[in-house]
């Protein structure tokens, strides 16, 4: 094979390539996800408001939605926006972020979890917190207010939280409940050997991101973005992502690259012809 038409199959594979980078068709399994949660494109996540008796649908206070910022949130251009209560009324009940798409999930298999929050209006200390609800009628409760290592919890600002290093509390176990029975995510993992995810009977996900369930008079005007899970991040924004403009010229280099070649190779065959 001469050594212009080796050159010529190693543009071939590189245009290739480059056209996959370019529009993020990269041939690999093994990387980390990103998924663009829209109204559109809820996935298995769905928004629901339940009371203070735990009554879907019956908090006539909340709301949730995807909205755009605020600020500037820490992926896309959005973020998922969780309110409950009028400042009178409302503020034991709550608005909720769930997930149906994790089912059967070991909890020992749970080497990644955590999410970004802001808050416009809340009760001094409860950002959205994650629940998970286990195997054995267990649920689990990460909140913000009680990891202090990674920071105070502060309003109007974007702050990353990393569960596997924070506390937990539990309903059952020696976590127990409440501030005075914080553990290490290791304490729980122990406490519930053989655990894994599972869905509420009444048809809600085993994973909820909750504003509110605190008192009557509370207000909460909160933001959920950036909820990663193992290999899998969520960017919850009101509108599916655009390509990046910046990765076309990668796959027009590509192109250009065989274009020149090829008309070398004519140029040269028209020659020797002559």
């Amino acid at each position: 094979m001469s050594n212009t038409r080796k050159i010529f199959n190693t543009l071939q594979v590189v245009c290739a390539v480059s056209a996959f980078a370019a529009f993020g068709l990269a041939p690999t399994a093994s990387l980390a996800a990103t998924i663009d949660v829209t109204p559109t494109s809820m996935g298995t996540w769905a928004f629901n408001n339940r009371d203070a008796g735990g009554n879907i649908g019956a908090e006539a206070t909340a709301s949730g939605g995807m909205v755009t910022g605020p600020a500037t949130p820490p992926l896309g251009t959005g973020s998922a926006n969780l309110a409950t209560g009028n400042g009178v009324t409302g503020g034991d009940g709550a608005e909720e972020l769930r997930n149906t798409g994790y089912v059967g999930l070991a909890l020992s298999s749970i080497s990644a979890l955590s999410y970004s929050t802001y808050a416009t209006a809340w009760n001094g200390q409860q950002l959205p917190y994650i629940v998970l609800y286990v195997s054995g009628g267990n649920r689990l409760w990460f909140e913000p207010t009680y990891s202090p290592s990674q920071g105070a919890v502060a309003l109007n600002t974007w702050q990353t939280w990393n569960a596997l290093t924070g506390g937990w509390y539990e309903d059952t176990g020696p976590g127990g409940q409440g501030v005075a029975n914080v553990v290490s995510w290791s304490t729980i993992l122990a406490a519930n050997l053989g655990g894994t995810i599972v869905n509420q009977g009444n048809g809600l996900g085993g994973i909820r991101i909750s504003s509110g369930f605190a008192s009557p008079g509370d207000q909460f005007n909160t933001y959920v973005d950036n909820f990663t899970l193992n290999d899998t991040t969520f960017n919850f924004d009101p509108a599916a992502a655009t390509p990046l403009p910046a990765a076309l010229p990668l796959f027009a280099t590509g192109l250009g690259a065989l274009g020149l070649l090829g008309w070398r190779r004519k140029r040269k065959a028209a020659a020797l012809a002559a």
